[in-house]
């Protein structure tokens, strides 16, 4: 407090200095424990703080570093060339184009809010489950559209920094320039399946990868595919490319040059029109297939890059199986092809002489049963060679009962029936030759002499594929060779030397006298070139064809159902199947070709004239393109 006091003009003045109060003295204890509670706190932070710094840093540094490099760069893969796929004289079949492909990194892509919109500003319906791949593949690129519009690609490019996690690249997809034809032999690709990953572990496929899904494109899927590229790159923090680092290029696949002759291959096709059935072609003397035909077909080219929904159950539901491949998985009852395995046994086991006769009067009795032959009037009083060339039933009857099953079916098997052929296309079909113990086997039951008869004649349960009975009639022709049907010829690289032609396989040799295959095949001969031959509608004016026709029922019918008058008004599925199998020139065959139609409702017969159109076109190497040949009006075996 200040006081002042003074007098007058010369007054004394006084000043007064204010001094305060001193402050009570604090609690010192409890002062003390509040600050040495607070420096605590401070220093347990301040020591958590470096503890996880440290452990960040030093423990794990590593980790972290690894992490930043990924999000910085990327190592992508550049797609490599699929080998081609050629004919025998170099045309190709299977080639590749350019297409536009718009690819995703997962890890890099923005969450599916935003996604969602930005994906239908391209017109991309994409399911997003796609995008959630497992972590380790998370920073690996998927591509979410092959084929990409360029349209598409040009507003892409507009508006690039709009799309994180997004990118174009240019890679190769598949092409096939003659659609359908031979179109069960190529295949086709598709987008890798979870179960391939997981089979093909170690050998570099990632989700979304093109893979060979049927035919040659599968079965030599590690040949054509060739080794990826690989390329680093750096990239900012939305993914976008902004250099590469290193790049290794990709290595082409290997070409695949065929044994298909492609003019022969659409001749085939053409024949085929409007019928369901197979034509197979061969070389008889390599075993290396010409044709390989299977109708209806698909066009291999709606699978690049992928079906539509509606294509794919069209193709799936279809009641005809396009995607089927009838030469090597149709499985039918060869009818009176079949009598060339029946003929070969029985001389060959000594149980006639093709001097031997035999009566046919239009039946032939075993037991309690009647036998019928296919002409009711029969065929009177034949030899081996009149017996093929008019193919009477009751004579193959009669030596069938003479040899027993199991002597059948062993010369079956020789010719390579009932069992795979070995060709490369995956699923082929064993068929099946029935034998005692076979029959004791898969029905618990004893063989039946009566069953013998109709396996004599191709019927019973007896089943074959279109290539089986093409291989089996090529072994004939060629005078016991049985190979393993090829359709590789090479395999050819750019810049490889000269590549060599793979060399043909032998299956089994017949160990069968060669005036026995000659009798067999002079009966042959007499199918199409004797007046009374089933086959005479292959007759060549200037090139010796041997054959040999069949008919093969669906199901057991009675007679007045069974005759050819009357198929024609049964349902189509219960309809016979037709076969007509030849081989020419007669004297040094170079050419063997099978016709089997589905439920043609007659006889082989009427579809040899197919066969001659085949066989003419290829020996003189001039391929009409005219209408085929009217089918007579006599209805025949």
């Amino acid at each position: 407090m200040a006081r002042y006091s003074g007098s007058g003009e010369t007054g004394h003045h006084e000043v007064l200095t204010y001094r305060p109060r001193p402050l009570p003295p604090p609690h010192d204890d409890g002062f003390r424990r509040r600050l040495l509670v607070f420096m605590t706190i401070v220093l347990l932070s301040l020591g958590l703080l470096m503890g996880r710094t440290w452990h960040l840093q030093v423990i794990q540094g590593d980790h972290f570093m690894r992490l930043s490099e990924q999000n910085r760069l990327r190592s992508l893969r550049t797609q490599s060339l699929r080998g081609k796929i050629l004919d025998r004289h170099g045309r190709v079949l299977a080639d590749n184009r350019a297409a536009y492909t718009l690819m995703a990194v997962p890890a890099d892509l923005p969450p599916r809010e935003q996604l969602l919109p930005l994906l239908r500003r391209l017109n991309i319906d994409v399911d997003l489950a796609t995008l959630l791949p497992r972590r380790r593949a998370a920073l690996k690129p998927i591509p979410l559209q092959r084929d990409f519009p360029r349209d598409q690609v040009a507003y892409f490019a507009e508006h690039r920094m709009d799309f994180p996690g997004m990118f174009i690249e240019v890679e190769p997809l598949r092409t096939y320039p003659y659609g359908t034809v031979a179109a069960h032999v190529l295949g086709y690709l598709g987008e890798v399946s979870e179960s391939q990953l997981q089979r093909r572990q170690g050998s570099g496929y990632y989700p979304g990868d093109l893979v060979g899904q049927a035919g040659l494109e599968l079965a030599f899927e590690s040949l054509l595919r060739g080794e990826p590229g690989a390329r680093q790159v750096e990239v900012d923090a939305l993914g976008r490319e902004t250099q590469t680092l290193s790049a290794r290029p990709a290595t082409a696949g290997i070409d695949l040059v065929l044994t298909l002759d492609l003019s022969l291959q659409q001749l085939a096709e053409r024949l085929l029109s409007g019928h369901r059935g197979s034509i197979v072609a061969l070389d008889p003397r390599t075993g290396q297939i010409l044709a390989l035909a299977s109708q209806p077909a698909f066009d291999p080219n709606v699978f690049v890059p992928r079906p539509s929904l509606a294509t794919w159950r069209t193709l799936s539901t279809d009641p005809h199986f396009p995607l089927h491949n009838r030469a090597t998985q149709g499985q039918y009852p060869p009818g009176s092809v079949f009598k060339i395995v029946t003929a070969l046994a029985a001389l060959a086991d000594g149980v006639v002489t093709p001097q031997t006769t035999v009566c046919c009067p239009g039946h032939y009795e075993f037991g309690e049963h009647l036998f019928r032959d296919w002409k009711p009037s029969g065929h009177g009083c034949v030899q081996l060679r009149m017996a093929l060339a008019q193919s009477c039933d009751v004579y193959f009857y009669h030596i069938g009962q003479l040899l027993g099953i199991d002597r059948i079916a062993h010369y079956a098997q020789a010719f390579g029936l009932g069992q795979p052929t070995g060709f490369p296309l995956i699923l082929e079909k064993s068929g099946l030759v029935p034998s005692s113990a076979w029959k004791r086997r898969a029905r618990g039951q004893p063989w039946y002499a009566g069953e013998t008869l109709s396996v004599a004649i191709g019927q019973g349960y007896t089943m074959t594929t279109p290539l089986q009975v093409a291989n089996m009639v090529a072994t004939l022709a060629n005078g016991g060779t049985l190979y393993k049907p090829s359709i590789v010829l090479r395999h050819a690289r750019v810049l490889q030397p000269t590549p060599m032609d793979i060399p043909p396989t032998i299956a089994h040799q017949l160990r069968v006298p060669q005036h026995y295959m000659t009798a067999v095949q002079q009966g042959l001969w007499s199918v199409v070139n004797d007046p009374k031959g089933t086959g005479k509608m292959a007759h060549h004016p200037h090139i010796g064809i041997a054959g040999k026709t069949g008919t093969a029922q669906v199901v057991q019918q009675p007679e007045h159902d069974a005759s050819p008058q009357r198929q024609a008004f049964l349902p189509e599925k219960y309809r016979h199947h037709a076969w007509f199998a030849a081989y020419a020139p007669y004297e040094a065959p170079r050419i063997a070709a099978v016709i089997m139609i589905e439920h043609a409702g007659k006889g082989g017969s009427q579809f040899a004239g197919y066969a001659k159109t085949l066989i003419e076109a290829y020996l003189q190497q001039s391929y009409p393109v005219a209408a085929l040949p009217p089918p007579p009006t006599q209805v025949t075996r």
